[in-house]
């Protein structure tokens, strides 16, 4: 029988019969896995619920003995509850081995570390010897006689191309370009700057001999070595080619004279060609055969200041680059003599300045006096 919890009274249909109040009806329920009946207890009705064995977790601690949990309806335990068993759980940690990929990546680091401690110090050590023997080490200074050896030391693969026994011969050459054997006699010169204010580029080449060498002579210098040289052997078939301000004089003792050519065929090219390069355009390129008539011209820049290049070709497959730097101030004309253009030779016309650049080629005649 349900009571009043105020005053202890009967509940009958929902309130109690003493007092009035109203009281909730008793909700009657069951945990899973139990069972619930009354007892009759002091002439009341007491709910008994019934927990069987094994719905209960088991614990640590606990005897196996067969617990049943009597729950009243006031909600205490009447068997003491034991306490609950804290168990530590021990986890394990699992590092897995290396793939062969990482592993080998390590190696290849590992090399590479090892080698640089290697190699650090021996480059260390090579630098410190480079350093300290470049500065040790004093910078050579030539005297003037061992610079006139230097030069001729660059014809030693020249003597003896000439016969001891000649004539003398003499001349002067201004800017062109000439053939021992045609030119000039063949024979063992000495060139030397003819007028004040020279300064003539001399190119050399032999290309029987396999020989290349440039010259610089100038009266603008201290000494006589920068505006002479002695002892130039010039075998027959030698080309110069002379570039810049001035005249050279040529003087030899063993002049082959007699080998020069005594008739000379007159020039078949008649009338001048002029060829301009505009102030807009940097090159201006020209084929011999098409563009000019293959001959023997002498070019004058008649305005403008620039590069007149060709390549003269060889037998021996050697070829001989040419370049002149003229000028064609009003005051003062650039003229290169006796340049020969074969078929098939490239001219080329460079522009360094603001106006047009232009080279008259006309028809050459004799270019040296012989007598």
């Amino acid at each position: 029988m349900q009571k009043c919890s105020l005053c202890g009274g009967r509940v009958i249909n929902g309130r109690c019969e003493d007092c009035g109040l109203p009281i909730p009806p008793e909700h009657t329920y069951t945990l899973r896995g139990e069972s619930a009946h009354y007892h009759r207890v002091n002439d009341e009705d007491v709910l008994h619920r019934v927990r069987p064995r094994g719905s209960r977790p088991k614990v640590d601690g606990y005897d196996e003995e067969e617990r049943t949990a009597h729950v009243h309806e006031s909600g205490s335990d009447r068997h003491a509850a034991p306490r609950t068993a804290v168990r530590m759980a021990r986890v394990e940690h699992h590092i897995e081995a290396p793939s062969r990929r990482s592993r080998s990546a390590n190696v290849a680091w590992l090399i590479i570390v090892v080698a640089l401690f290697l190699i650090l110090p021996m480059l260390q050590v090579l630098l410190q010897r480079e350093i300290g023997s470049s500065v040790s080490e004093p910078v050579p200074e030539f005297s003037e006689e061992q610079a006139i050896e230097a030069y001729s030391n660059a014809y030693d693969d020249l003597r003896g191309t000439v016969p001891a026994a000649g004539a003398d011969w003499d001349g002067n050459l201004t800017a062109g370009l000439y053939t021992v054997g045609q030119d000039l006699p063949e024979g063992t010169y000495t060139i030397q700057c003819a007028e004040s204010n020279t300064s003539i580029d001399l190119h050399i080449v032999s290309d029987e001999y396999g020989v290349e060498i440039y010259e610089d002579l100038s009266t603008n210098g201290y000494d006589t070595s920068d505006s002479e040289r002695d002892d130039v052997p010039l075998p027959a078939g030698t080309v110069l080619f002379l570039s810049g301000n001035g005249t050279l004089y040529f003087h030899s003792s063993n002049a082959q004279v007699d080998a020069l050519p005594t008739e000379t065929a007159p020039n078949p090219l008649v009338g001048d060609m002029a060829c301009t390069l505009s102030d807009s355009d940097e090159s201006l390129y020209l084929l011999v055969g098409e563009d000019i008539e293959p001959g023997v011209y002498d070019v004058t820049c008649t305005a403008g200041t620039g590069y007149f290049s060709f390549v003269l070709p060889m037998e021996n497959t050697r070829t001989m680059y040419c370049s002149a730097w003229l000028y064609g101030d009003p005051d003062y004309v650039d003229t290169l003599r006796h340049i020969t253009l074969t078929e098939d030779t490239e001219v080329t016309l460079s522009n360094y300045s603001d106006m047009d650049f232009t080279v008259t080629l006309t028809p050459s005649e004799t270019v040296y006096v012989h007598e």
